[in-house]
């Protein structure tokens, strides 16, 4: 049986190279590469090179078991990756990353603001409250609200939009923080599930490619 497979993108390589023991598998790709927006670019910064991964960058056991599955019969090396966020805002009139009680108050005067004490309360309430929520939608067979519309009807306050869910959301969406106030707040509530991509300094590890994504290609 001869099997065409177009793009050679993750789905297309993982469909290929699973046919590929019981058909011929010819591969269409446009690009003059494999990989999809799976790619390493090298940049440089003062004469130094530095392989930065674009598109697909990490995975994790729970959710990914057939990737996980096949990197290990592939034989790719994985490594564990940081998944934090930071922010800054207004030149750096505030600043905050998650990734430790000490990098959430990395500017200490933040101890005693109550705008910043709310945001983290807000954060909390929106990882114990939306995915509730968004199960509700779901069983009435609704699509919900936009993400604008959800926070605004939840009360949730100027900083917890502009200094975490919005610029977070748009980070990983490509697109410009507003925009993703129109998105659907049940496919994103989902997503950040899915992805674990949630402030409760419980997430489970996140892994990445020891070699750089490009080591899937080769």
């Amino acid at each position: 049986m001869r099997v065409a497979v177009i793009g050679s993108g993750i789905s297309g390589c993982a469909a290929a190279w699973e046919l590929s023991s019981w058909a011929e598998v010819t591969v269409f790709e446009a690009d003059n590469r494999l990989g999809g927006h799976t790619h390493t670019q090298q940049i440089r910064v003062e004469s130094r090179n530095f392989p930065v991964d674009t598109g697909f960058i990490v995975f994790n056991h729970r959710t990914y078991p057939g990737l996980k599955a096949w990197f290990e019969t592939l034989g790719v090396e994985t490594a564990a990756s940081d998944m934090s966020f930071s922010a800054s805002l207004n030149h750096g009139a505030l600043e905050w990353c998650g990734s430790s009680l000490s990098s959430v108050f990395a500017q200490r005067r933040n101890l005693i603001s109550p705008r910043f004490w709310r945001m983290l309360a807000d954060i909390l309430r929106f990882n114990r409250q939306a995915p509730r929520d968004a199960a509700q939608f779901r069983l009435q067979s609704e699509t919900g609200p936009s993400l604008g519309d959800y926070l605004d009807h939840g009360g949730y306050s100027p900083l917890f939009l502009n200094a975490y869910l919005l610029p977070m959301a748009g980070a990983i969406w490509s697109c410009p923080p507003e925009q993703m106030r129109a998105f659907p707040m049940t496919t994103f509530t989902q997503f950040c599930i899915f992805k674990n991509f949630r402030h409760d300094w419980h997430r489970r590890a996140a892994l990445s490619f020891g070699g750089h994504s490009a080591t899937l290609t080769r």
